[in-house]
């Protein structure tokens, strides 16, 4: 993908209001889908993201968070300000994410290592996480990361979908987290889709959009099935 940041600008301050209104509810989704994982988390004891997920997570967002004179000195723009500020709560609950599957996830992960091995190895995928990224980066032609802030978020459901299926339930996971990742994708989808040009209007650039969305949609769906009592023939709850 290539795209002129400047055009970008010039695009988003002639739309301030609409962006700002659209971009806030964004990050507010973000906020409580964010906050009901590490819910759901603490409530199952399980993560509810995969590693691969946080870890490259924390390294995006960290690494945004690091170029501060990119956005306040060279940029110079409000969109990039606004996102610095955005994105420092982000990357210190990704590093609660962690910390979670550091407390939670050894029994699947690795249950026959010791702690400090399943220490060792949590740490390692947070190193390759940020060496990933930061040599990722160096390929992709995306100077203010407007493609990877959905890009990265797609990831979501495929990881946990898998997961969910190799485990056969819904610990970790609530139809509040992926119904606050379906709302947030959309707004943010909206975003790029309406006010970035035309590169973010290409048919694979809406199809991940769609993508996005129906799997928010569909985890959404399998949390409230996973998570109903089953009844018998009679309609008393299994176990009762």
């Amino acid at each position: 993908m290539t795209y002129d940041p400047n055009l970008i600008f010039q695009s988003l301050d002639q739309h301030v209001v609409v962006f700002i209104a659209i971009g806030s509810l964004a990050m507010v989704f973000n906020y409580l889908y964010f906050y009901f994982a590490a819910q759901a988390a603490r409530r199952d004891k399980v993560p509810t993201f995969p590693l691969a997920c946080t870890t490259i997570w924390f390294a995006h967002d960290l690494s945004f968070v690091l170029m501060f004179d990119q956005w306040f000195n060279v940029y110079d723009h409000w969109y990039v300000k606004l996102f610095w500020v955005a994105l420092i709560p982000t990357t210190l609950i990704e590093l609660g994410y962690i910390y979670q599957t550091y407390l939670y996830g050894k029994k699947e992960i690795l249950p026959n290592g010791s702690q400090k091995a399943y220490l060792a190895f949590v740490a390692l995928s947070v190193l390759a996480g940020l060496v990933g990224w930061y040599s990722l980066k160096q390929f992709l032609d995306d100077p203010i990361y407007a493609y990877t802030f959905g890009s990265t978020g797609f990831m979501a459901p495929v990881f946990v979908l898998a997961k969910m299926a190799r485990r056969g339930d819904a610990k970790g996971q609530s139809e509040k987290v992926w119904a606050a990742y379906t709302a947030m994708q959309l707004t943010w989808f909206s975003c790029p889709i309406l006010f970035f040009g035309p590169a973010f209007r290409e048919p694979w650039y809406l199809i991940m959009a769609a993508t996005s969305v129906a799997g928010g949609l569909i985890l959404t769906g399998l949390c409230i099935r996973m998570r109903r009592p089953s009844t018998n023939a009679h309609g008393v709850l299994a176990g009762s």
